[in-house]
């Protein structure tokens, strides 16, 4: 086997795009486990400080509609070490903001950074490997957020009670910044330019009701996924009196079996079909969040730590589900519209809804509402026209 065939000389390359991906999804997250503490110091209620969420929703959504237009301007090795880069710029001058205002409009260019990274980080990851490894290396890039969400709890309850939030800020963007040279010194991005989406083919799905059931559904996982995860700490802290020490490891180690889930997903997946997979994955995720706003003590603790089992398996199973409901002409704009309606529903609307009622003294109703909803949602899936085979029944 030659070198070209090898899955092997690819390996540096990837773990070095793990590192940038991880650093274009890390700092966000830091924004659920420090919420009580950034509200605090710039003086401003938990449920007003929820908007922050928004904000970045907002930033990253519009880094990832112009990430396109970047990768062909500097190439998609420079997009990556700019995203970065720029991530901890604007991390570090967070860590120094005095004011609401300021937060917010420093926050949506860190986002939009962020948002700036995953087309050229895809990208990069396919042109290293040959195309038989594609899948595997697609994976291993993907241990790069899922550790991000693992981190950012445990990391923020060490560093948070000795540094504060704005050291936390800080550390993460002087690291981001140290992260984005090593990349544009030894990095092997893909050094080719980008191609920026084309809207003309919006048309090809706009009406395809395969493609909104499904981006529906990924709103709405997104939301029990990310949402839940930029309030939870606060709602355990506030509302159930757990140390905020306590809480973030929680969470965080709870996201530790998403691994697992993310890399079962397709073969279930080819197995089950996209239905059957997808009604067990939703109903177990919407049972457990509506047990954490009804449970308290041990039973509160155990749906915390159960609720994102299996929804990280939904990802992977839903891409590829947008990509089949889209035609072959439009499948990379089904994929680039539906992940960013995605992450604004659940990633900036919910947990801002999170805030909205938990100021009216409703925090545990967001939590009902939400996994009820999740639940209920799976009455779309009958109304897809695509047809699915079965184990044993041919195409």
């Amino acid at each position: 086997m030659s070198d070209n065939d090898r899955f092997g000389p690819a390996v540096p390359g990837v773990l070095f795009l793990i590192m940038m991906v991880f650093f274009a999804v890390f700092p966000r997250l830091l924004l659920a486990p420090l919420l009580l503490r950034i509200s605090s110091g710039l003086g401003i209620e938990y449920g007003r400080a929820s908007s922050f969420f928004l904000i970045a929703a907002f930033g990253f959504t519009t880094g990832l509609l112009t990430s396109g237009f970047a990768a062909k301007l500097f190439t998609h090795r420079w997009t990556i070490v700019g995203s970065v880069a720029l991530t901890g710029v604007s991390f570090l001058v967070l860590s120094t903001v005095e004011t609401v205002f300021a937060f917010h409009v420093v926050l949506f260019v860190g986002a939009l950074a962020n948002g700036l990274y995953p087309g050229s980080g895809v990208a990069s990851v396919a042109a290293l490997v040959p195309d038989h490894h594609r899948g595997k290396a697609l994976a291993m890039h993907e241990a790069g957020p899922n550790l991000a969400f693992i981190l950012a709890p445990i990391l923020a309850a060490i560093i948070a009670p000795f540094a504060g939030w704005r050291g936390v800020f800080a550390l993460t963007g002087a690291a981001a910044l140290v992260a984005a040279t090593l990349f544009g010194a030894f990095g092997r991005g893909r050094r080719e330019s980008g191609e920026p989406p084309h809207f003309e083919n919006i048309k090809l799905f706009l009406h395809s009701r395969d493609f909104w059931i499904i981006a529906t559904l990924f709103a709405v996982v997104v939301s029990t996924a990310v949402g839940v995860f930029s309030m939870l700490p606060t709602f355990l802290v506030v509302e159930h009196g757990h140390s905020e020490q306590f809480v973030n490891t929680l969470v965080g180690v709870s996201r530790i079996t998403g691994f697992a889930a993310i890399f079962t997903a397709g073969a279930l997946s080819d197995r089950f079909g996209f239905a059957a997979v997808v009604s067990v994955i939703m109903s177990v995720t919407g049972l457990m969040t509506i047990l954490i706003g009804l449970t308290h003590g041990t039973v509160l603790l155990v749906a915390v730590f159960l609720q994102p089992l299996v929804v990280q398996a939904f990802f992977p199973v839903a891409i590829r589900a947008i990509t089949d409901s889209a035609p072959v002409a439009a499948r990379n704009l089904a994929v680039a519209l539906a992940i960013p309606l995605a992450n604004l529903v659940g990633a900036g609307i919910a947990p801002r809804a999170f805030g909205a009622v938990a100021a009216a003294g409703y925090f545990e109703a967001g939590f009902i509402a939400l996994g009820t909803l999740t639940v209920v949602s799976l009455a779309l899936l009958p109304f897809r026209r695509a047809k699915e085979t079965t184990p044993g029944t041919p195409a």
